[in-house]
Order: C-alpha cells, then sequence, then structure tokens
C-alpha cells in the first residue's frame, strides 16, 4: 500500500523537494527519449539552478525562457523558481520583435532561449537594458550550457505569496500584459482542478500543449507533481502520430483544444485506435461544439471534461464533473473555492439565465498585471476578475459562454489579439485603415479576416508579406477584403459589428 503524500506546502520548489524525498525512485516525466524519476528531476534542477546563480540570477530576477517542449524545458523552468526567480515563458514561434515587446516588458534580466532567438536579440540588445545574459540553448540538451556548476541543495525561501511567473496575456490594446502568478496561486489552482480529475498516484498524463500557456504548466506539470502522477511529453502535437504515442505512453487524459480533438477524429490510425489507457479528454482554451463532442465521445468511447479559465486565473475556473451531469455546451461547474458570478454593467449580479460578464475570484486569482494599473483597474474590481467574456447560469449551476466583450480572436486555442495587428497594417504606407476580426471556421472555430482601405491600388499578398515579417503565423491575417472605407459609430469610431454579420452571413451559406 502507498503511503500517504505530503498535501501542504508553501511554494512550488518546496513541492518537488518533498516529492524528491518520498518518491524519489518513482517515475516522474519522460519523452521520446528519455525519462527522470522524481529524485533525478529534483537532482537536475539543483544543477540548473547553479549554473543560472553562475550568471547572476537572483531571488526576484525575472528569467525569460524561449524553448519548444520537452524534459529540459521543465529543468530550466523549476531552476527558476528553485532560485526564488520569476518564470516568464515566451513563445518561441513569436517573431524577434514580439519577443523583446515581453522581455522588456518583464524587465528579464536573463533568457535561455533558442540560438535563433539568441541571435535576434543580441541584434536587438539596446531595446533590453534590463538583459544581462543570454542562454543560447544549443543542440538536444538546452539545458546544458547551464550544468557544470555545482547544484544548489536547498531551495530559496519562498514564501506562498511569491511572484513564480509572468505569463503574457493581451489586452484589446494589443499590448502585452504580463499577469503575476504567485506559487500560492498555483499550489491553489492545482488542488482545485486535481480533486476534479480522476486522477491516482503512478497515474499518466499525456502533454501535448505548449509549456508557454498556463494549461501545460498546471495541468500536466504541477497537478501530476502534487498527486505523484507521471508526464509523457509530446515534443509537439501531431495528429499523424498521436494514437500510436498512446499506444506507446499509455496515458489516462491529455489536455486539448478543440482543434485537436477534431484533427484526431481522421488522423490516421484514429479507426484502429488503441485508446484503452485512456479514462478521459480535458478540453479548454475555446468552445467546444456540439457537434465535435459528441462525435468524438461516440467515436473513441471516452468522456470529455470542457473547463474554462484564463491566465488570471492560473488556469481553470470552472469545469464539468467527471461523474454526474455533464450538461454539453457548458463549460461545467465553479472548482471548490472559487465563486463564479454573472454581473452586469453596473458589477451586480444578474438572475439565472440571464447574460452578463463572467467575474470570479478565489485564491488561484492573478496579483495583477505588471506595472498595468490601468489595466488592473479595469480587471480587478472589487475583489472580483473581470473575464471580459460574456456568459450565463443555468437554474443547477452550470456555466455557459455565450460571447466575448473582448475583441479577441481564438483560433485553434490561440488567442489573437486584432489591435495587434491592426496596428502592423497600418505602418504599412499604403493601408489608410484596418479592421481585423474572427472569420468562422470549422476547424479552427475562427481564422484571422483583415478588412483594409487602401491609400491606392495594392496587392493584398503585399500585405501579407508585411506582416509575416512583423507577426507570429498564426496571427498572420488568412483572408483579406479590400473596401473604400470601414463603417464608423457616431462617434467616428470603427465599428466592426456590421463586418463580423457579414462574415457570419457568409458563413451561414
Amino acid at each position: 500500500m502507498y503511503k500517504a503524500l505530503t498535501t501542504d506546502f508553501e511554494s512550488l520548489p518546496e513541492l518537488l523537494r518533498v516529492r524528491a524525498t518520498e518518491i524519489g525512485d518513482e517515475r516522474f516525466v519522460r519523452d521520446a527519449h528519455q525519462e527522470w524519476t522524481f529524485g533525478e528531476f529534483a537532482h537536475r534542477v539543483s544543477e540548473v539552478a547553479a549554473g543560472l546563480r553562475e550568471l547572476g540570477v537572483e531571488q526576484g530576477d525575472v528569467v525569460g525562457v524561449v524553448l519548444p517542449n520537452s524534459p529540459h524545458y521543465l529543468e530550466v523552468w523549476w531552476a527558476i523558481l528553485w532560485l526564488g526567480a520569476t518564470f516568464n515563458p515566451v513563445n518561441p514561434a513569436l517573431t524577434p520583435r514580439e519577443v523583446i515587446n515581453i522581455l522588456a516588458d518583464s524587465e528579464a534580466m536573463c533568457v535561455v532561449c533558442t540560438p535563433e532567438v539568441a541571435a535576434g536579440l543580441e541584434e536587438r540588445r539596446a531595446e533590453l537594458p534590463k538583459l544581462r545574459e543570454v542562454v543560447a540553448a544549443e543542440g538536444s540538451d538546452p539545458a546544458a550550457p547551464l550544468r557544470g556548476h555545482g547544484s544548489v541543495d536547498e531551495p530559496a525561501s519562498i514564501r506562498g505569496g511569491d511572484l513564480a511567473s509572468f505569463v503574457y496575456t493581451s489586452g484589446t490594446t494589443g499590448r502585452p500584459k504580463g499577469a503575476m502568478l504567485g506559487h500560492a496561486n498555483f499550489l491553489a489552482n492545482a488542488w482545485q482542478l486535481g480533486e476534479a480529475l480522476p486522477i491516482s498516484r503512478g497515474d499518466t498524463l499525456g502533454m501535448v500543449l505548449p509549456l508557454f500557456h498556463v494549461n501545460a504548466q498546471l495541468v500536466t506539470t504541477v497537478i501530476p507533481l502534487v498527486l505523484g502522477a507521471q508526464v509523457a511529453m509530446w515534443e509537439r502535437f501531431s495528429a499523424s502520430q498521436f494514437w500510436a504515442d498512446v499506444a506507446r505512453f499509455e496515458p489516462v487524459t491529455f489536455s486539448s483544444v478543440p482543434t485537436m480533438l477534431a484533427a484526431l477524429l481522421h488522423a490516421p490510425g484514429a479507426d484502429e485506435a488503441e485508446s484503452n489507457s485512456l479514462r478521459f479528454v480535458i478540453c479548454g482554451a475555446a468552445p467546444l461544439s456540439p457537434a465535435l463532442f459528441r462525435r468524438f465521445e461516440e467515436k473513441f468511447g471516452l468522456k470529455i471534461m470542457e473547463g474554462y479559465g484564463l491566465t488570471e486565473g492560473t488556469c481553470c475556473t470552472t469545469i464539468n464533473p467527471f461523474t454526474g451531469p455533464r450538461k454539453i455546451g457548458s463549460v461545467g461547474l465553479p472548482t471548490r473555492a472559487q465563486e463564479v458570478a454573472i454581473m452586469d454593467e453596473r458589477n451586480r449580479p444578474v438572475a439565472d439565465g440571464t447574460p452578463g460578464e463572467v467575474c470570479f475570484r478565489g485564491p488561484n486569482m492573478m496579483h495583477g498585471y505588471y506595472n498595468r494599473p490601468d489595466a488592473n483597474a479595469e480587471t480587478l474590481i472589487d475583489g472580483w476578475l473581470h473575464t471580459g467574456d460574456v456568459g450565463y447560469r443555468d437554474e443547477d449551476g452550470y456555466f455557459f459562454l455565450v460571447d466575448r466583450t473582448k475583441d479577441m480572436i481564438i483560433r485553434g486555442g490561440e488567442n489573437i489579439y486584432p489591435r495587434e495587428i491592426e496596428d502592423v497594417l497600418l505602418e504599412h504606407d499604403q493601408v489608410k485603415e484596418a479592421a481585423v476580426i474572427g472569420r468562422p471556421d470549422e476547424v479552427r472555430g475562427e481564422e484571422v479576416h483583415a478588412v483594409v482601405a487602401l491609400v491606392s491600388a495594392t496587392d493584398t499578398a503585399v500585405l501579407e508579406a508585411h506582416c509575416r515579417e512583423r507577426l507570429a503565423a498564426f496571427k498572420v491575417p488568412s483572408s483579406w477584403e479590400v473596401v473604400d472605407e470601414l463603417p464608423k459609430t457616431s462617434t467616428g469610431k470603427i465599428d466592426k459589428k456590421p463586418l463580423r454579420q457579414k462574415l457570419t452571413a457568409a458563413a451561414a451559406t
């Protein structure tokens, strides 16, 4: 019989240290090339921490990480936490310009990144006055340059309220905002969600989503550490290889976005998929259509636990239960110790069935946005976090999302902020006006659609090339419309409502 694991922690490094002591010989993480026990992982983290300390990283410093998924990414992340520093994950698919904007805002003093990103940072070092060290992660072991300096055997003294991460999410203004998440936020949300999942010690969770997202950080890293479970890492999601990897790793679940589930329905091997190890699938980041929900469950005989959350809430706020009623189209019930309310424009709760803004509060709620008092004033009101999403609660307490008040596009689970793209378009001397909106798409949920008014006749291929030089590929518009003038409101602002109505009508026909 397993001995009960310790459940009370004040920080993430303390959690790792205790698990390495209690179950150090049990497997924690593996991918296609390697595997480490809890004890081996903790030792490797202490070695990488020594390398970071040699570079001058101290408690309270911010360290950026711009890497693809691998067990070595986990080493770097937890070594940052081990020193009491703040982890600043950045999407490696972003352009150097976008990476620099985030690192400049977070005031990162050190960055561990791919050689390509390192080269871009060195070229524009003047834009990063706080940056002192850039570690280029060569070869298959990104943490290798940080080893060989001994080890930091004990983690820094950290309290639950100390910062663990700056995870960046943009607002409607397009300017990145760093959500400040503390150690207590991660631990609280890990317990909140972990107790809702049918997972036991020794079970394997599949990590398919990228580690720059809070989903992979919390669901498939922190929760396994809390529960004594295992992590099986995919380097990246590939529908053609997915079912073969499931047969090899034998996970009980994986965390996904709707576009992944749609791709897996018709992936090679789907009809003969060996999914016996899987008990359920976690799905979030974007609304899951009822049709896709039913097709996936019927084809593979797996329950989908659809949930809802924001980076600002660490990860998860509501989820459909594994046992008991699961309402298709709903994002479920609040997890323990979270309050969720639907409020009107005066911040007053509305009656069940009435749409309003989704708001929540709880121990997983962020400290605020870094250096953004304006955004904090808009988002954090009277102790509640206002999400900008419109939804309602039914008579059974289940929450449903209706729309978004924030001008945001969700493409395959990726949040895309139109203002950022519009600003890039307006940098081109032939663009007079620009509006970017989401075009309904059956596979990805939404695609990026640009409507532009031009100074003179210009091929949209030129504008697309302009965007590709300045934006990550997933943000570049996939469809274009040229108009003489964009519609305006009575105050002269660009009115996107008729543009969206036109796209919706076109999609319906």
